[in-house]
This record gives C-alpha cells, structure tokens and sequence, in this order.
C-alpha cells in the first residue's frame, strides 16, 4: 500500500479537528467548527459534515474522545485526557 498525498490531506486535517476538540468543555459540531483557525479552516476544503462525524467517530474508537447526546439527540465531544500510568519503585 502506498502512501499518498491524498493520505497526508486526510491526516492534516484529522490532526486539525483532533487539536480543536477541547479536554475541559464539551462541544458540538458547530463549536468545533467555529474553534478552527481561519488559515487552518482552508486546509479542511474536502471535510464536509459527514466527513466531519466519521472522523469524530473514529476519534470515539481510538479512545481520544469521548461523547455525550443531550436534548435533540445533539451530540457534544469533548478530547480524553490520557493520564500517565503511575509506577512505583522498588528500592
């Protein structure tokens, strides 16, 4: 399998969207969208909303983000923080 231009787009732009989800405040689609930089926002030209939510959706998988639904099945995102594992030393 080769590694494309393409597949460096869609990269850019998972990184994009995953570096605008906030660890603190959940977020729907709309504050994602309004979170991105304007020069960022150029790079995403091929994302569109259902590109936008399978990318969320894979984010879910991957453990990065979580997600709840609220009032009108309106779904809000939020990043996981990663806490680092605790080890303990033996003197």
């Amino acid at each position: 399998m080769q590694h494309t231009f393409k597949d460096d787009e869609i990269d850019l732009a998972k990184e994009i969207i995953l570096e605008n989800i906030s660890f603190f405040e959940w977020m729907n689609m709309e504050n994602l969208l309004i979170s991105i930089k304007s020069e960022d926002l150029s790079l995403l030209d091929d994302v569109n909303m259902e590109v936008l939510e399978a990318y969320l959706n894979e984010f879910i998988r991957e453990g990065l983000v979580e997600v709840k639904h609220e009032a009108k099945n309106e779904a809000f995102y939020r990043r996981v923080q990663i806490k680092k594992k605790k080890f303990l030393k033996f003197f």
